[in-house]
């Protein structure tokens, strides 16, 4: 079906209207808030800023970042329901301007289900496809193909309110899966559900794309449904994409701190202001390698899970022991700096607080960044 193209893309939301008397005041302080805001123009609040972005047939893209970052606003700017302010999208080279969300081909599932309550799940999933007036012996067979794909072939005849929260979600899913989009757009679907459930489901969409070839948007501010979902990501902050790659380019090799931080539970530790000296910064007894011509101060990032004990590392201090069963989270400190490790659980073996722990990285495996958050590549 060809892929979908952002040009340039920037999205302005104009400044409130504070003309009027009723709720004037109220109208005031929203507009000295958005005049605030830390990305604004004359014309008002800059949402995306300048998006150049292909998504080829058939992946699974997600977009991740906090809240406030664009992510849903782009994804209203693939199906339609926003219009850039410069910039455009276009379908197999063809700009979408003006071209309506409903001619478009895309399906949509937001954080809210929105199904009909009145309507049994046969008919809230069989009700795009009688819009298109799908003959009915077709209508009822594509219908049970698709509940059985989500696995709600025993729930056709119920209503919304005697499912649970996940049945409920998979027939939303399935209302808009069943007439085949070109382009699903999924806005934090399952940030509703307990964390059973959205493990269950996050393994249902996967196996559903898989199956049905279809590209997916999925947006989530959850960096384990961006790991486990994603065959490719975007990191996004103050309306921009800071790194776009696979979930092992971006783990293994952030291109700035912020994306760093975006990927990877728990976080990456940072040790800033590092001091260089013959091309090398020391840390925790180690001497790691800087690229050839950096003799400034730098930050090294490591992961928690690159900090392992060893009998001839540095010893460190034990500030807090989280205990996850298979591993433990250990909060140390060392040379005034605090840090963490993630370690295997080792039956017997007790680890407490205030005692002192040898521990040693590879320094390999370490990420490097300038004053400024850039990162250092050899």
């Amino acid at each position: 079906m060809g892929s979908i193209e952002l040009r340039d893309v920037a999205k302005i939301y104009p400044f409130v209207e504070t003309g009027g008397l009723l709720g004037r005041r109220q109208r005031i302080e929203q507009l000295a808030r958005q005049k605030a805001m830390p990305h604004v123009t004359n014309e008002g609040v800059i949402v995306l800023q300048h998006i150049d972005l292909t998504i080829r047939d058939g992946e699974f893209l997600v977009l991740l970042g906090p809240s406030g970052c664009g992510k849903t606003t782009l994804l209203r700017l693939l199906s339609g329901l926003e219009a850039p302010t410069v910039g455009c999208v276009l379908y197999d080279g063809k700009d979408m301007a003006g071209v309506p969300p409903e001619d478009r081909d895309v399906a949509m599932v937001f954080q809210n289900y929105s199904l009909y309550p009145h309507f049994t799940v046969f008919d809230n999933i069989a009700f795009p496809l009688r819009n298109l007036h799908i003959p009915r012996q077709e209508l009822t067979g594509t219908v049970e193909r698709m509940a059985a794909l989500l696995d709600l072939s025993d729930c056709l005849n119920r209503l919304p309110f005697q499912l649970s929260g996940g049945q409920v979600q998979r027939v939303a899913i399935a209302r808009a899966l069943v007439r085949k989009p070109r382009l699903f757009l999924m806005d934090e679907p399952f940030s509703n559900l307990d964390a059973p459930m959205r493990a269950a489901l996050r393994r249902m969409v996967k196996r559903i794309h898989t199956e049905l070839g279809t590209t997916f948007v999925y947006v989530t501010h959850d960096q384990t449904e961006a790991l486990a979902l994603g065959e490719r990501i975007l990191i996004m902050k103050d309306g921009c994409v800071l790194q776009d790659g696979t979930p092992a380019q971006i783990y293994t090799g952030p291109n700035c701190v912020d994306a760093a931080l975006a990927l990877g539970t728990p976080p990456m530790n940072l040790f800033p202001d590092l001091p260089s000296e013959d091309g090398f910064v020391t840390l925790l007894g180690v001497r790691v390698p800087l690229p050839e011509g950096v003799n400034r101060p730098v930050t090294v990032g490591i992961r928690p899970v690159h900090i392992q004990p060893a009998a001839d590392g540095t010893p460190v201090r034990i500030e807090t022991v989280e205990e996850l069963g298979s591993e433990r989270v250990l909060h140390l400190s060392a040379e005034g700096r605090t840090f963490l490790a993630v370690i295997p659980t080792e039956p017997g073996k007790t680890l407490l607080r205030g005692s002192m722990l040898p521990v040693t990285f590879d320094p390999a495996r370490v990420c490097l960044f300038d004053g400024d958050g850039a990162a250092l590549f050899p």
